[in-house]
């Protein structure tokens, strides 16, 4: 398995990768830009999705914005495909960042909160009706 940015390329795929994984209703959206292929296509041009990709097919995909003036790295959205769920996927990924914390928001009430709970992320503050998990590589 290949864990990198993705390349300009990879444009299309990561939008409709994202589209095919990540359910409109999901409780865990925050913000409905998130579902926008625009946003998620110019991400990709800016060099800020990390993709894994196997036997030439994406199975996961994450869309970040680094935070220059905290050092830290926020995470806007994430898809792994349901075949590779429950294999620390996610955790590998985020290793592509070094020893720059990860930050993401989750409204409080919703039920990932118990995927970022039980995946090793430490509940960092509420805000604004959010809970901010934060990730740190060790």
């Amino acid at each position: 398995m290949k864990i990198t940015i993705a390349e300009s390329w990879l444009g299309y795929d990561v939008t409709y990768f994202f589209q095919d994984n990540i359910q409109e209703n999901n409780d865990g959206i925050s913000n409905k830009e998130f579902l926008c292929s625009d946003g998620a296509f110019a991400a990709v041009r800016r060099r800020q999705i990390v993709v894994a990709i196997e036997n030439d097919q994406i199975v996961g995909a994450l869309r970040f914005y680094p935070k220059r003036s905290t050092q830290t790295i926020s995470l806007y959205q994430f898809a792994i495909r349901s075949s590779h769920r429950g294999q620390n996927l996610m955790g590998k990924m985020l290793q592509i960042f070094g020893d720059n914390p990860v930050e993401v928001s989750c409204p409080i009430s919703s039920t990932m909160n118990g995927y970022y709970e039980n995946s090793g992320w430490r509940l960092k503050e509420n805000k604004r009706g959010n809970n901010i998990w934060e990730w740190m590589n060790c």
